[in-house]
């Protein structure tokens, strides 16, 4: 009995640590999509003002040859859609929804191994887990709290 607990704990963590890492790889490469694409966007607006001021300029040749102490500005504009940027997109709800069904699944199998009969390094380990999904959702609940109070 002891053999088949320890195999399914090692199983479950082997599962979360594989979705975790999945789940952190996949915001990281949205992440990295989004700061390339605002880095882009600062290049493109970059490169129009510098047409606007080339086109009033009366015949120079390029933006290079502008006259020292010419202001050129580089305007960087909020992303016009009707998502805001302190909004969550389909990504963050998604994310979400597969850790919170992991913490249901790791307090469900804690729960039931604080039941059985087990060792006691066992029951040890089961109610560290139970503190620790508990502490990381009140953490997410403390963050949500303050972003909504600093943006208020």
């Amino acid at each position: 009995m002891n053999q088949s607990v320890f195999q399914t704990l090692v199983l479950f963590g082997i599962f979360g640590a594989l979705a975790g890492i999945i789940a952190f790889l996949f915001r990281a490469l949205v992440t990295a999509k989004e700061q390339r694409i605002n880095e882009l966007v600062a290049e493109r607006d970059y490169y129009r003002s510098a047409a606007l001021i080339e086109r009033e300029l009366p015949a120079e040749p390029h933006p290079a040859a502008l006259a020292l102490g010419t202001p050129t500005a580089i305007v960087v504009r909020a992303n016009g859609s009707s998502e805001s940027s302190s909004e969550p997109g389909k990504f963050a709800y998604y994310s979400l929804a597969i850790q919170a069904g992991i913490s249901v699944i790791v307090l469900i199998g804690s729960f039931i191994l604080l039941i059985a009969p087990v060792e006691a390094y066992i029951n040890t380990l089961a109610g560290n887990l139970i503190i620790f999904v508990v502490g990381v959702w009140l953490g997410r609940g403390v963050d949500f709290v303050q972003n909504r109070l600093v943006t208020r």
